[in-house]
């Protein structure tokens, strides 16, 4: 067998150290690079010096940067950190990675000792953690469980390393050289073992572990998504740019039952009053400022539609980070729980966070979905306030046409109701949606919509709606919110994406309030379900349990988790009762049914009497057959001598004979011993008798006198004692 020496296994504990290592700060690096934060530069020049020593690695190279080296880069970089901070990057966790990065790929092209393989290890989760502050995606937990692995491995190949260097002046010793091929395997499983093991009690730690708001570095790590449409004015055109943009806004859930109970519902967001021909604006207004319960709980003031078909909904809003204040709700939301200390509603019942921050944020909402009934809203009237008509009978100067065309579709109705759902129709009907638009902005976008165009986006129906109305003396305001979304079945959710940006009417009847107008036409361009549309469900089924769970998990989430598991182990529990009785139910009647088919056989009786016998025999077989040879030995044993087996048949039988005659034999004693000690002389004379004839024939190897033998045995039995001397028990 080949041997090697302690030289060569440290050599193969070095190289499997420094691979370890190195793809410790690449997955660092990865890591970082997915938060799609660094720049391009960035990650092609990190990347490329990875490569190169990745193949300089695979021959063994020797380090590339001395020690003079790195100090001269050391100070280029302190002087470039201040100008990458303040004038390229300006962000200070963008310029930190930036130098993190810098100083892998100095240790990487100069490490010679432990020491700077310690800062080595130190700079890639100083990668990890900046790559944990930049975002909050899914992807992270694949790179995430991949560095725990390899730091596992790197630091125990670390110390083995160090340990075999401490021990290098001991006496070199043969070993199997098998055993150093054999290495690199053993760590890599051992890490993996480790590593799944760390994964699985941490996970443990992190559901029980209680709660606290955290996120010290949030502010430097949240990139939002821009989402325009949601701000204190809105110009005509903003909400079309960002339905061509794909990227989730927020996901909707339902507690309890079907999430698509939701199905059909709009996310409204903000409602704007004031037009100028341009732009849609709300005027400055202080919010109204509402105290949240201990339990993060709003009692919010807005109250129901009146309608007979009133409906409550309980469901969940995840808001992924957006450039927006707002919190967005169904129809007319009446409580609200979520991590918010204060919230802001304005007069138009929009709600906004009072604490700025552009984290991600879930909350629970309870809405009033039910609209009133046609008739409900016809007979609302037209007894509008100052206050109505001030602020939503307002219109700049406009192109006369809008209102004359106004004035032909409402002209053969007489209710708000009517006039507002007519216009209604004939935008869905008689106007195409389109997202291609003139790039050059309109002097009158509404007027060139209606009389020229004849086709645009949901801004251009909902504007135009809206001043028209306001042409009929109806007030009517425009509101920006989101459509329902996309339904994901793997996740039961729905995904709302900045494409579901939508605006829309609501217009005002007297003691019922604000109702919802829709004079939008589908988009004909919808996107379509395939193959890829289910994949993506499942990876953001993933990323929803991710968001939920993990990133977004508080002491309301710890809460409902147990309430869960109360609810599973308790249904459990009451199933399992259910199993368990219906089986005994089941297990009872069958065996009652067995039992009336046992009673009505014919074959019972000589069955039962067989079984009997059987066990009988089974329990009593040995004894049963040694009365039958003794009766058989007294009956006929007279014709001929007894064997060895026979006469102790009879020497047995001769016990239970004196047994019940009350003289019983002890186990200490012999037959003879047990003859001489019977009190009585007659009988012991007898029995002495009996037992030398019976040991002449069970010891003497010669057949027993059988007439003699149970003569006496007949006269031992017969034999009455003295009544005046009663039975004394032999000692």
């Amino acid at each position: 067998m080949a041997a090697t020496t302690p030289a060569t296994t440290a050599k193969v504990v070095h190289r499997y150290f420094e691979v370890s290592l190195f793809l410790l700060v690449t997955v660092g690096f990865l890591a970082l690079a997915s938060t799609g934060q660094l720049d391009v530069p960035t990650v092609l020049l990190v990347g490329g010096a990875l490569v190169v020593k990745a193949l300089r690695y695979r021959r063994q190279s020797e380090p590339e940067l001395n020690p003079k080296s790195v100090t001269q880069l050391a100070w280029f970089y302190s002087v470039f950190y201040f100008f990458d901070l303040y004038l390229l990057s300006q962000n200070f966790l963008l310029a930190t990675s930036h130098l993190v990065l810098f100083i892998a790929m100095v240790k990487i092209y100069s490490a010679r000792n432990n020491r700077d393989y310690l800062w080595l290890a130190l700079v890639a989760f100083m990668e990890i953690l900046a790559a944990a502050t930049l975002t909050v995606d899914a992807t992270f937990l694949a790179f995430f469980f991949l560095f725990l692995l390899l730091g596992i491995s790197t630091f125990v190949s670390f110390e083995i390393k160090r340990s075999g260097e401490a021990c290098a002046a001991s006496a070199p010793r043969a070993g199997d050289a098998a055993l150093a091929q054999r290495l690199p395997q053993s760590l890599l499983l051992t890490s993996w073992g480790v590593a799944v093991a760390v994964l699985a009690l941490g996970t443990v730690i992190f559901f029980l572990l209680p709660r606290l708001s955290a996120g010290y570095f949030s502010a430097y790590g949240v990139q939002p998504e821009l989402i325009s449409g949601f701000s204190d004015q809105v110009s005509l055109g903003d909400i079309g740019r960002i339905k061509r943009n794909r990227s989730v806004v927020m996901r909707v859930k339902t507690e309890e039952g079907d999430s698509r109970a939701l199905e059909g519902l709009r996310w409204r967001g903000l409602a704007l009053a004031h037009f100028d021909g341009l732009r849609w604006y709300r005027l400055p207004e202080r919010p109204r400022i509402l105290h949240g319960r201990a339990d993060g709980s709003f009692n919010l003031p807005l109250r129901p539609l009146p309608s007979a078909t009133r409906r409550q909904l309980h469901y969940r809003i995840l808001l992924e980070p957006i450039t927006t204040d707002v919190l967005f709700a169904a129809s007319v939301p009446v409580a609200l729980r979520g991590r918010f200390r204060l919230l802001g509603i304005d007069n138009t019942g929009s709600l906004r966070r009072v604490q700025r921050g552009f984290g991600l944020v879930g909350y629970d909402v309870v809405s009033d979905v039910g609209q009133p009934l046609p008739d409900e809203l016809r007979a609302a009237g037209t007894d509008y306030s100052q206050y109505l008509r001030e602020n939503y009978f307002q219109l700049p100067e406009l192109d006369p046409r809008i209102a004359e065309l106004a004035a032909e579709w409402a002209s053969e109705f007489n209710t708000a109701y009517d006039k507002a759902a007519e216009l209604e129709r004939r935008l869905r009907t008689e106007f195409g949606y389109t997202l291609d638009l003139p790039e050059k902005r309109e002097a009158d976008p509404v007027a060139s919509f209606l009389f020229e165009r004849r086709k645009g986006h949901c801004e251009y129906f909902a504007a135009s709606m809206t001043v028209m109305l306001r042409t009929l003396n109806v007030p009517a305001r425009l509101v920006n919110g989101f459509l329902t979304g996309e339904y994901n079945e793997v996740g039961e959710n729905y995904i709302v994406r900045a494409a579901d940006a939508h605006t829309w009417v609501e217009v005002f009847f007297p003691d019922i309030g604000w109702v919802e107008f829709d004079p939008t036409p589908p988009d004909p361009n919808a996107r379509q379900r395939s193959w890829w549309t289910t994949v993506q469900h499942y990876y953001d089924a993933f990323d929803l349990w991710w968001d939920e769970w993990v990133i977004n998990y508080d002491l309301s989430q710890q809460m409902r988790l147990g309430r869960r598991l109360n609810r599973s182990v308790s249904l459990w529990s009451r199933n399992a009762r259910r199993w368990f009785r219906r089986q005994r139910q089941a297990l009872t009647a069958e065996i009652n049914q067995v039992g009336e088919n046992v009673v009505e056989s014919p074959y019972t009786a000589p069955a039962a009497l067989a079984l009997a016998l059987g066990v009988v025999l089974l329990l009593r077989g040995g004894e049963l057959r040694d009365r039958l040879r003794e009766w058989w030995l007294l009956r006929r044993g007279r014709q001929r001598a007894l064997s060895a087996s026979e006469a102790t048949l009879t020497y047995q039988h001769l016990l239970r004979a004196l047994k019940r005659k009350g003289y019983r034999r002890s186990l200490a004693q012999t037959p003879l011993e047990f003859a001489a000690a019977l009190p009585p002389p007659e009988l012991a004379l007898q029995v002495r008798d009996f037992t030398q004839l019976y040991n002449h024939a069970r010891f003497g190897q010669a057949p027993a006198e059988s007439v003699q033998l149970l003569d006496l045995l007949r006269s031992i039995q017969t034999w009455k004692p003295n009544r005046k001397q009663p039975p004394q028990h032999s000692a």
